[in-house]
């Protein structure tokens, strides 16, 4: 008799909830549009926007323009742009920095925003985080593998026409 009551107040659990998990499944959301300059850029105008110059970031970098000498190098070898040298040439402007996240303060990532030349409009951003490091090689290696991220982030991002 106890067997039974249990089988009967089981099967009256599982009634109860399976109804509420397979119904109200949310609606899928719609990918948003891409900025059409994002689109279909070809030609990339890359700024520096590191303003700070931090003495304790240049050393791991290269020097005072070491990322912005790096993610040009990383853009260049993906050859799916055009590098110019004047942001009126180009379709879209690619700024490069090194922030902190708001989010857990002290931790570095590299924001790419990308800009309208023309209007000098906000169209994307994204970023990658930076792994922290003790040593010094082992910081240049993490500095480097994050921007190469970035990169791979843009190819994403910008399909291949």
């Amino acid at each position: 008799m106890l067997n039974i009551f249990k089988i009967v107040l089981i099967c009256a659990a599982v009634g109860l909830f399976v109804p509420i998990a397979t119904s109200q499944q949310p609606a899928a959301i719609p990918s948003a549009p891409l900025p059409s300059q994002i689109l279909h850029a070809k030609k990339i105008f890359i700024v520096n926007a590191e303003g700070d110059n931090d003495v304790r970031i240049s050393k791991y970098v290269g020097g005072t323009n070491g990322i912005y000498d790096q993610f040009y190098a990383d853009v260049k070898t993906v050859g799916r742009f055009e590098l110019v040298s004047a942001p009126a040439d180009a379709d879209v402007v690619f700024a490069v920095n090194l922030t902190v996240f708001a989010v857990v303060p002290g931790y570095p990532r590299f924001r790419l925003a990308i800009l309208d030349p023309k209007t000098n409009i906000l169209l994307w951003t994204m970023s990658e985080p930076v792994d922290s490091a003790i040593l010094a090689k082992t910081a240049r290696r993490n500095i480097a593998q994050s921007l190469s991220r970035l990169t791979q982030d843009i190819s994403l991002l910008i399909p291949k026409e």
